[in-house]
């Protein structure tokens, strides 16, 4: 088995057996992308680290290889992807520059059991829509694939198989445009107007810190949740009451000695600034969280709590009920 770029174990049959092959053709000229026909509203994507949740994965997505991630040390730059269906996670991708021009997709799996579903595409629309839209995305960096297997699935995706320096490549728009539809559900306001609404800056926290740290800092800041960054900028998780409390419930007093990173989530539901406010309102009811983050092109700008929701809510109907009386009172 050949070792990859830092680390990285690569064979050349890993995406070709774990991407979603047989369920797409590249679309004739004019036409739609082919579509899968199952709903995708019950996919749930969150932003990851490589741990032992994404090993067993990529065991299920590819068995009859070795451990992806027990050989690679991850870097904070480095932008993990999991899909979850039913609290089950089901497929995953890893990519490194996600902020700037170039992107490079070096892990891109779907589970046997829920290939065909478009998992694999909703991966691909995520990772584009956390890139710059002129951002150039390159599929398998380390050239270790044979591309002609792969070529009809990814340019269904929006890819481009440029054969003579065998390569597959996109930009992010060309991706969102070839995998976005359908995924976004309604829309309403944006995210960035209620990030208008609130203070600058986002509280983040060391995942290295105590979680009395932690406590104190949610008292500070009358907060419920707080990012786990160790830039401020790169999202490592979020430690909420709630994780405190089933910290305690496991360790007594003495989890207040523990370091944040042992309690708190590290898969985390993300949303972006161009998203709709109720499109985040669902997958708050939906998940039952009350806290989202923001990012921009892969960095943390802010975070979205159900507060901020409801208050944008009852403004909204405090101007719709305005709107009613004035043309009660006017009669226009």
């Amino acid at each position: 088995m050949a070792a990859g770029r830092r680390g990285w174990v690569t064979k050349g049959e890993l995406m070709n057996d774990s991407v979603e092959t047989r369920s797409f053709r590249p679309p004739s000229a004019g036409s739609e992308p082919a579509r899968p026909q199952s709903d995708r509203t019950d996919i749930v994507i969150t932003e990851s680290r490589p741990n032992e949740l994404l090993q067993a994965l990529h065991d299920a997505a590819t068995p009859e290889l070795e451990h992806v991630f027990a050989n690679r040390a991850a870097e904070p730059t480095d932008l993990v992807l999991v899909a979850w269906v039913a609290k089950e996670a089901v497929g995953y991708l890893v990519a490194t520059g996600h902020a700037g021009e170039a992107v490079e997709v070096w892990e891109h799996a779907v589970t046997p059991a829920h290939r065909q579903r478009g998992i694999g595409r909703t991966l691909l629309y995520e990772l584009a829509r956390r890139s710059p839209p002129q951002a150039t995305i390159r599929v398998d960096p380390a050239h270790q694939l044979d591309l002609d297997r792969i070529a009809d699935y990814y340019t269904g995706c929006g890819f481009t198989h440029a054969t003579a320096e065998d390569e597959l490549w996109a930009t992010a728009t060309e991706v969102l445009r070839a995998t976005g539809h359908g995924l976004t559900g309604p829309r309403g306001a944006p995210v960035r107007s209620l990030l208008g609404a609130k203070e600058a800056g986002v509280v983040t926290i060391g995942p290295s810190a105590t979680v009395a740290a932690l406590v104190a800092l949610l008292n500070e800041h009358r907060i419920g949740a707080v990012l786990v960054s160790g830039d401020g900028a790169r999202i490592e998780g979020i430690a909420s009451e709630r994780d405190i409390l089933i910290g305690m419930g496991r360790h007594g007093v003495a989890v207040l000695e523990h370091r944040v990173q042992d309690i708190m989530t590290a898969d985390v539901v993300t949303c972006t600034a161009s998203d709709g406010i109720e499109l985040v309102m669902s997958l708050m009811t939906r998940l039952r969280i009350r806290h989202v983050p923001v990012t921009d092109e892969g960095r943390l700008i802010g975070i979205v709590s159900v507060g901020d929701i409801v208050r944008q809510r009852l403004e909204a109907l405090e101007v719709e009920n305005q709107q009613i009386r004035d043309y009660i009172a006017t009669g226009r």
